[in-house]
């Protein structure tokens, strides 16, 4: 099964980079540049894995990791924070709100983006009833 992937962030560099990454890998990339965005993007596709930036313009992460979080149909989704940000506050919150992970960009590689993603999606998949 190919798992599909919804990347949102604002950086045209950051798209093009995990785009460049996960798509070798099998994995089917949307993306989308702002909060407003990736709700719209749900509404019509259901991704197995979000990875959310938390600065963007129009709504941020946080918004946009709540309304996922408040939606029945899109709440078993898990979200991986990816920021510039990290302060312990913004990573405590993230994770109260619901988030899966927390991963800062400046210190993590695309490979280990990579391997938090299948992680994540392992996680995911054996807590589903009858999942592998």
């Amino acid at each position: 099964m190919t798992a599909k992937v919804l990347l949102v962030d604002d950086t045209e560099f950051y798209q093009r980079a995990y785009k460049n990454k996960l798509l070798p890998e099998g994995f089917l990339v949307t993306t989308a540049n702002n909060g407003v965005e990736a709700l719209k993007c749900l509404s019509q596709e259901m991704p197995d894995i979000i990875l959310l930036d938390l600065m963007m313009p129009v709504m941020d992460g946080f918004k946009v990791l709540q309304a996922v979080k408040a939606d029945a149909r899109l709440q078993k989704i898990p979200v991986i924070i990816f920021s510039a940000k990290g302060a312990s506050e913004e990573v405590e919150q993230a994770i109260k709100l619901g988030a899966a992970d927390f991963l800062i960009k400046a210190t993590t590689t695309p490979n280990k983006v990579l391997e938090k993603i299948r992680q994540v999606l392992g996680q995911a998949a054996s807590q589903k009833p009858g999942g592998a």
